[in-house]
This record gives C-alpha cells, sequence and structure tokens, in this order.
C-alpha cells in the first residue's frame, strides 16, 4: 500500500520492440525497496501512442486525441519518474521521445534519474535525455545506472553486477531527496494566499480533468436544447447526489433522472447557456469545477444559477459524482 509520504514514481519503458530488454531492466529497478519511493512500471508500449500530431502545442495543453489525454492522465499521477532507455545510434528510443514530447505540464517540477543500456551502457542515450527533460522542467538527478549488454545482461537476463546495484540504490536515493524537494512547487499554495494551508491543485492534472468537465457540460448543454433529459443526465453516475436550488436532495439517477424528464417535458426553463468559470484538478481522476447557467435573452427574467460539480473517472470514463445548483440574481464578473 503506497504511504501518503512516498513519491508515486513511474518507471518508464523506454522501448516498444517486440523482443527487448527494457521489460526486465524496468522491473529490476522497480524491485529496489526504497522506502521513501512507490515504483511502478509503466510500458509504452501498452499506450499505443501515435506520432505525435496534436494540432496545438502540448504545452498548452489542450490535448484533441484522445490518446494524448490517456498518456497526460497516465503521466500526471506520478510525481518523479526513471527512464529505462536503450541506446540507439548514439540515443535514445524514437518511442521514448515522442512519449515526452506529447506532454508538458505533465513532467514540469519533477524529479527523473535515468537507467541506460546497450553495448557501453547506454550512456549517450542518457546524455541526450538529459537535454530533453531540462527543457520540459525536469529535474535529472546525477547518479545514473549504465548496464553493459555482455556484463549485466548476460544472454538477455537482467542480472547486474554489485556495482551496477549499489548504483541503483545512489539513483533512486538522490531521486527521492529531489522528489520529495520539488513537491512544494506544485502545490501552488498562492492560490489560497496562506501558506499555513495546503492547495489541493495539481496543474499537470488539469488538461485531462478540463476535457472531462467539458464533456459534462456539452451533455448538459446539448440535453437542454433538445429536451432530452437522457442526455442531460448522460454522466451522471448511478449514485449521483444532486442539490436542486431550491433545497432537496436526490440520490441516484433513479430518482433524479423522472423528475428531468418531467421538467424537460414541461419547457421548465428558459433557453440558457452553460458556461465553465472555474476548473481544480486535486487528484487524478477528480474535477471539481464551477459552471454557470445563465438565461439566453430577457425572457428568461434574469435566471440565472451557479452549480458546484465534482467528477469522478472510473475505468477510463468521467462521472459526475455530486451537483449542487445555486440560483444567482446575475452573473458577477
Amino acid at each position: 500500500m503506497t504511504s501518503i509520504s512516498q513519491l508515486r514514481t513511474a518507471v518508464v519503458i523506454g522501448s516498444t520492440r517486440t523482443v527487448r530488454l527494457g521489460r526486465g531492466v524496468a522491473e529490476w529497478v522497480a524491485a529496489d525497496p526504497n522506502p521513501d519511493l512507490d515504483l511502478e512500471v509503466v510500458d509504452l508500449a501498452e499506450m499505443d501512442l501515435p506520432l505525435l500530431d496534436e494540432p496545438e502545442p502540448p504545452a498548452w495543453g489542450n490535448y484533441a486525441h484522445e490518446t494524448t489525454r490517456a498518456w497526460s492522465a497516465v503521466i500526471g499521477g506520478f510525481d518523479a519518474f526513471v527512464l529505462v532507455t536503450p541506446e540507439y545510434n548514439h540515443s535514445t528510443s524514437a518511442a521514448l521521445k515522442n512519449a515526452l514530447d506529447h506532454l508538458y505540464a505533465e513532467w514540469a517540477d519533477k524529479a527523473v534519474a535515468f537507467v541506460g543500456y546497450g553495448i557501453e551502457g547506454g550512456t549517450r542515450a542518457v546524455e541526450h535525455l538529459r537535454a530533453i527533460c531540462s527543457e520540459l522542467a525536469m529535474a535529472g538527478v546525477g547518479p545514473q545506472v549504465s548496464l553493459r549488454l555482455g556484463d549485466d545482461l548476460p544472454d538477455g537476463r537482467c542480472a547486474p553486477r554489485e556495482a551496477q546495484v549499489a548504483a541503483r540504490g545512489r539513483m533512486l536515493a538522490a531521486l527521492a531527496r529531489w522528489g520529495g524537494a520539488l513537491r512544494p512547487l506544485r502545490s501552488t499554495p498562492e492560490l489560497l494566499g496562506d501558506e499555513t494551508r495546503p492547495a489541493l491543485e495539481r496543474p499537470e492534472l488539469r488538461p485531462h480533468a478540463a476535457a472531462a468537465v467539458d464533456q459534462l457540460v456539452a451533455d448538459l448543454q446539448a440535453g437542454l436544447d433538445g429536451a432530452d433529459a437522457d442526455r442531460y443526465d448522460a454522466s451522471f453516475a448511478a449514485d449521483v447526489l444532486w442539490g436542486s436550488p431550491y433545497g432537496v436532495t436526490l440520490t441516484g439517477t433513479d430518482d433524479l433522472l423522472p423528475v428531468h424528464r418531467s421538467l424537460m417535458a414541461a419547457r421548465a426553463a428558459p433557453p440558457s447557456r452553460f458556461e465553465v468559470v472555474e476548473l481544480r484538478a486535486p487528484l487524478p481522476g477528480i474535477a471539481i469545477a464551477h459552471v454557470r447557467r445563465q438565461a439566453l435573452d430577457e425572457t428568461g427574467e434574469g435566471f440565472s444559477e451557479m452549480a458546484l460539480y465534482v467528477l469522478v473517472e472510473r475505468e477510463g470514463r468521467w462521472w459526475l459524482a455530486a451537483g449542487q445548483n445555486t440560483p444567482i440574481a446575475a452573473p458577477s464578473r
């Protein structure tokens, strides 16, 4: 079980070849019993990332492709990284470079360590990775592991010498120190203006959470425009907690959906527009949003309400877990 004080650390397999040594190397790294790190192997071959083809720069965080959003969700949840790289033609693999290039904020202000393997220990591949990671605002630790094919990977087996085992320990100890030191940079206390309280926002998780909130708002808008309660409630979890503007709380879609169907049939609400006002992403798979709903014209008699929505991700899909609507006299800007 992961301790709250441990750093979630991804050991990334940097080769996607069918026949590869990276899996064994990554599992050897993850077997180190460092008490400050929760080490988890991440296999690029399982992510099925295409060559980078996002229409906007990754630094903007507006990902168009589901594969990128899925990769963002995986990487955004980690505090530190160990990149396990082969050496191809004096550099790292195209697959690992492509995976790094897909994202930006998810890597930033996090510590990274390097394990190279190859005829000469993968040292030249690691040198290239250090420059790439520096540009991604990552902090590369000094100690590294260099596994030589003949000495540490005999006959395709991962059997490092004692010196490499010791190097692994030094590398991970340095990663734990740097990873812990960088934590305050990602807690963003300036959001609250009070250094005695923790700020829960995780900026690297915002793109994935924002996409989920945008989908919820799209469902709400389409359902309202088409008087379609089923579309309106499409993102609602089965046990959703729903607070109406008038103090009534409904639990679950079995109770809520018939109410929405009745209101939709009666056209109880005027044509309105939904707008995301603010978003927080405190943990992987959690999104909290303020969404304003405002009447489109004067016939709505000033109708306006603010909603607080909490979304939770389950098995690759986001669901509305709770919502509370509050009427307001006019939108505040």
